[in-house]
Formats: structure tokens, C-alpha cells, sequence
């Protein structure tokens, strides 16, 4: 019988039954299957809750709700080191691993370093060569899908991210960000 739990960390693969000493998978009460066939068949639940701002999908209504603060444009937890702020408490706690400057994930092909395993992970994308992310409209491959995402924009007049203070308007939200720092800065 194969487990259906679902792991968002890797880190999560191991059920500990005491603080301290963990378990592995295998021995999980629910008769899960080992930790590698876990990590290797990629089991994950069902993305059946979906944003109708966006059209992203959620596993569950408590991560769509979480999502949809997004869409409102309330960014309530601000850096105290520099000048970001974030709608949901969690991303500002990962920000915030930029300022430490403790970087422990090693590209293991060049001499970069990360704070984060997913940037790593993303990073290690641009060694492959691969481009699977194209462009519908001009072709243009990126490696990265936030690349595309940011690319598209280009193909399109919108200007969707607005200054509160001045209410100029730009395509991208880093260009917002990069006008929020040089133009007015707090």
C-alpha cells in the first residue's frame, strides 16, 4: 500500500516521534511506502482550489485563502532591514535570509552560493542549457518560467503595477520596486 501523505519540504520526508530523533517515512504508521519511492514519485495532493483572480491552484481552501491576499495589494510586514514589505508574514521571514547572509546551498557548478535550496534548484536550471518555457507570442525560450512571465510583458501595453505616492505606472513589479527605492525612498 503506498502512503498519500504529501510533502511541501524535503525536509518534511521524516516523521520524528521525538524532538530530535527522527524516522524515517517507511516506518510511518500509515503504512507509507519508503522515503524514496516518497520523494521519487513526487505524491502530492490534488491542486483542486483555484483562484479565480489568477487562475493558480491551491491544495486546500486554507492556501488559496493565504494566496488571495496577493491580489490585494496589502503588503502589511515590512523588512525592518531595508525597504520590502510582504502580504504574508512567511515571505518576509524568507526574505529576510538575504540579510543574513548565510549561504549554505553551493551550485555545484559554479561558484555561486544561496540562502534557499529552491533558489538553487531554479540557479541550477540556467547550467542545463534547457529553455522549456517559450514565449506563445514571439518564441523566445527561458529556462526560468518567471523569466517568461516577466518577458511577456513586452508583447502587451498593461501596466498593471502602480507607485501609491506618485501613481506612475510601470509593466513590471521589480520596476516598480527599482522606481519605490531610487524616486522615493523612506
Amino acid at each position: 500500500m503506498v502512503c498519500l501523505h504529501s510533502f511541501y519540504i524535503l525536509g518534511n520526508i521524516f516523521h520524528s516521534a521525538e524532538p530530535q530523533q527522527a524516522e524515517p517515512v517507511a516506518s510511518c504508521s500509515s503504512n507509507c511506502a519508503s522515503g524514496e519511492q516518497q520523494l521519487n514519485g513526487r505524491q502530492r495532493r490534488a491542486r483542486n482550489h483555484k483562484c479565480q483572480q489568477c487562475d493558480k491552484n491551491f491544495d486546500s481552501p486554507f492556501r488559496l485563502k493565504q494566496h488571495q491576499v496577493v491580489h490585494t495589494g496589502i503588503r502589511a510586514y515590512q523588512c525592518p532591514t531595508c525597504t520590502e514589505s510582504f502580504g504574508l508574514k512567511r515571505n518576509l521571514k524568507r526574505h529576510q535570509m538575504v540579510h543574513n547572509n548565510i549561504r549554505t546551498y553551493q551550485c555545484p557548478t559554479c561558484p555561486k552560493a544561496f540562502s534557499r535550496a529552491d533558489v538553487l534548484k531554479e540557479h541550477q536550471l540556467l547550467h542545463t542549457g534547457s529553455k522549456a518555457h517559450k514565449c506563445s507570442i514571439c518564441s523566445k525560450a527561458f529556462a526560468l518560467k518567471s523569466n517568461l512571465v516577466q518577458h511577456q510583458s513586452v508583447h502587451s501595453d498593461s501596466q498593471p503595477y502602480e507607485c501609491f505616492i506618485c501613481k506612475r505606472t510601470f509593466k513590471l513589479k521589480c520596476a516598480l520596486g527599482k522606481h519605490l527605492r531610487k524616486v522615493h525612498p523612506q
